[in-house]
């Protein structure tokens, strides 16, 4: 490994790893360093399977970033011998004239979105595998896909390494200092690499350990997911064109779900968005998921899907490192310029990755953030501008 470098991305999750590959289409001269595997799973980016989806409820705001977004996935996925997208379209399913559904289609509407709004009557006749329960509305999306979470991943990190950047898994950083040579990063083992400028796409493990600017504003979270098999073979052909979904309760816990796009986690995925998020404790957060929370999705899913043994097959935690408002965190350090930091994507980031790749890859390379995601800049939990 050389000593200098244009750019060191530190963190290969999704967004790091898109990071790496935007950089590495116009600059070969970079390196990524992570901690941990390429598929990490002490991290939030691994699994099978993300929700892609324009018909955002979270609001019109993003907008711009979903379809730089969404245009890039398109290209990654075109780089691939493999399907990174599957075409399984979005339902988004909650009460009526609150919530979900009329947040989503309000935004579908400002984004010129494809999109149809139907009765429960209307869920129910064309998507059987969902009971819809009285009261309920839907917005289809049929330009929502599936996307392959791994796959996609490594196919960055291997996209990054063929256009010539150089990747160290296993190593970590211990600090980050302005020197008269640039930014010198510290790995483990003492050896010290200099760079140009630095994206640090920090996790739970990494936020306010090397840069001030995050200390105080993320929160990780320990969120459970489970995995749910078919009552029967039969149902198999009864599920096929499951779409990726939401499902808001009239409590308001909001549940998510993505079909089987491989054979690396059969069955359908489905967890609560909102709701069993307890506060993030390494050594809890590897324990089998409470057979209390298995209990609370099993009745959800009883209620919800005919189709589906209530009781999850597996489980596991994922990581959702929060923001105050629940969404994405970047800038430029103000102790450290020249590095450019991401964070906190609070359960719905992903998606975002290859357009927040994108952003910092050229700001790591132009020295400037550009106003596009100015909403996302930490300055706005100042106290001047609360």
């Amino acid at each position: 490994m050389k000593c200098k470098y244009k750019v060191v991305v530190i963190g290969l999750g999704i967004v790091g790893s898109a990071s790496l590959w935007r950089l590495s289409c116009s600059e070969g001269d970079v390196l990524g360093v992570d901690s941990g595997a390429p598929i990490n799973l002490s991290g939030s980016s691994h699994g099978a399977s993300r929700i892609f989806r324009r018909a955002y409820w979270e609001g019109s705001s993003y907008l711009p970033l979903l379809s730089l977004s969404d245009k890039l996935w398109y290209e990654l996925d075109k780089t691939c011998s493999r399907h990174l997208i599957f075409h399984t379209g979005g339902l988004f399913i909650g009460p009526v004239a609150t919530g979900v559904v009329p947040k989503s289609v309000a935004v579908a509407q400002q984004g010129n979105i494809n999109h149809t709004l139907l009765s429960a009557e209307r869920t129910a006749e064309s998507f059987p595998v969902f009971h819809v329960l009285e009261g309920m509305e839907s917005v289809y999306e049929s330009g929502a896909y599936t996307i392959a979470a791994d796959d996609s991943k490594l196919h960055m990190v291997n996209l990054a390494v063929r256009n010539g950047a150089e990747v160290r898994f296993g190593t970590s950083v211990t600090g980050i200092l302005k020197t008269s040579q640039g930014l010198a990063v510290q790995l483990d083992g003492g050896q010290v690499v200099y760079t140009e400028r630095i994206i640090l796409a920090t996790g739970a493990a990494i936020g306010t350990t090397l840069i001030n600017d995050l200390f105080g504003l993320l929160q990780p979270k320990s969120v459970p997911v489970y995995w749910f098999k078919t009552k029967s073979k039969e149902d198999f052909e009864f599920l096929r064109g499951f779409p990726a979904f939401l499902y808001q309760l009239p409590d308001g816990r909001l549940l998510h779900g993505t079909p089987e796009v491989g054979t690396e986690e059969p069955g359908i995925k489905i967890g609560f968005h909102n709701y069993q998020q307890a506060k993030f404790d390494a050594g809890t957060h590897i324990q089998p998921v409470k057979e209390s929370d298995v209990e609370q999705i099993s009745a959800c899913v009883e209620q919800i899907f005919p189709g589906l043994n209530s009781i999850p097959y597996a489980s596991k935690k994922c990581i959702y490192t929060m923001s105050q408002d629940e969404s994405f965190v970047l800038g430029e350090s103000v102790d450290l310029p020249g590095v450019f930091y991401v964070s906190a994507c609070s359960g719905h980031g992903f998606k975002f990755a290859t357009g927040l790749g994108d952003v910092l890859a050229r700001a790591a390379l132009n020295g400037f953030l550009s106003d596009e995601v100015s909403m996302f800049y930490a300055s706005r939990f100042s106290d001047d501008n609360k």
